[in-house]
């Protein structure tokens, strides 16, 4: 798939500063953003969790301290090769595997993992819908699936942070790392599902319990959905 080896190819270059940018860009928030995720990923018990986009596992990193069993997927070697080297590194005892795979088509079997997580990748799956249903087939009856996602907030806040997300970032994203990069986060952002789509997208796809809690100034959402016991 074209798009995907483009985004592949985009997070292969950017592997090298992508953890500073994210923590000097978000102003340290995106610690809170993972804890969170992990908090309603992870509620007790040895839970088996896949974090799908997992990047530098820095939302792994999340789910470890909870005690989760963690499976992070994503479709850039490189990532994964950084945060596993990161994982091993501070955590040498945890339960961490790393896999190369497309959210399109998951390497697993039937109803596996506890809960799913997806901190800021769905958006990166142009077959958003088709991502959603293969994370459902993956999650065990009464599973949870779990999504961190940027939004754009409405009100006040909309203006400023439409500035610092299309002029801001990308320019402090070129002093660092490369610019087009972040030029496309802008507009992936802008461009993707408002929070009451993702309700309804994840209803579609058999998801219940549907909950979108807002986090800083609603500029994210934390998306949280249970499947069927039964």
């Amino acid at each position: 798939m074209k798009e995907t080896q483009q985004i592949k190819s985009m997070f292969d270059r950017i592997v090298g500063r992508y953890d500073f940018l994210n923590h000097l860009l978000s102003f340290g928030q995106d610690f809170f953003w993972r804890k969170k995720m992990a908090e309603h990923a992870v509620n007790g018990g040895t839970t088996i969790v896949l974090d799908l986009a997992t990047g530098t596992a820095d939302s792994a990193r999340a789910l470890l301290k909870r005690g989760a069993k963690v499976v992070g997927v994503d479709i850039s070697f490189e990532m994964l090769r950084t945060g596993n080297k990161k994982i091993k590194k501070k955590k040498r005892n945890a339960f961490f595997s790393a896999v190369v795979a497309s959210g399109y088509r998951l390497p697993f079997r039937d109803e596996c993992f506890d809960a799913v997580t997806c901190a800021f990748g769905i958006r990166n799956m142009h077959e958003t819908e088709s991502a959603v249903k293969e994370i459902y087939r993956v999650i065990k009856k009464g599973g949870r699936i779990v999504i961190l996602e940027f939004s754009i907030p409405d009100g006040f806040f909309r203006k400023p942070y439409l500035l610092y997300l299309k002029k801001i970032v990308p320019f402090i994203a070129s002093v660092f790392s490369v610019r087009s990069a972040y030029e496309y986060l802008g507009s992936s952002i802008e461009g993707f599902y408002k929070p009451r789509e993702i309700i309804k997208l994840l209803e579609n796809c058999s998801f219940r319990n549907i909950k979108a809690i807002p986090l800083s100034f609603r500029s994210v959402y934390l998306y949280v959905g249970k499947k069927n016991p039964l």
